[in-house]
């Protein structure tokens, strides 16, 4: 087994973040399955392509990553801190989906 590469503290940074993000949209999405006492199962939450919260935030979280060159380390931050601020409108109680239709 070959070693892992040592990760940097941004890059450590934009993978929690991603992390938070992917927990709290399937978190959301498994919601209204759990008041209607039908489990979705996670493989399908994080690979569907359908209208999920999850497959949305996955979508934009790898179109924002592919605009960012990983050299430039001021938008990288400034990204991180703008994902952090709508984790944070996701965690609120009456938020029940990140993207709209």
């Amino acid at each position: 087994m070959a070693p892992s590469a040592r990760l940097s503290g941004l890059q450590k940074d934009v993978l929690a973040l991603y992390r938070s993000i992917l927990r709290e949209t399937i978190r959301k999405d498994r919601r209204p399955a759990l008041d209607s006492h039908h489990q979705v199962p996670l493989n399908q939450l994080l690979h569907s392509n359908s209208n999920s919260s999850t497959s949305f935030a996955r979508d934009k979280f790898r179109k924002e990553a592919s605009l960012v060159k990983r050299s430039d380390f001021k938008t990288i931050e400034y990204k991180i801190r703008k994902g952090q601020k709508q984790l944070k409108l996701l965690q609120m109680p009456g938020v029940n989906l990140v993207g709209g239709a």
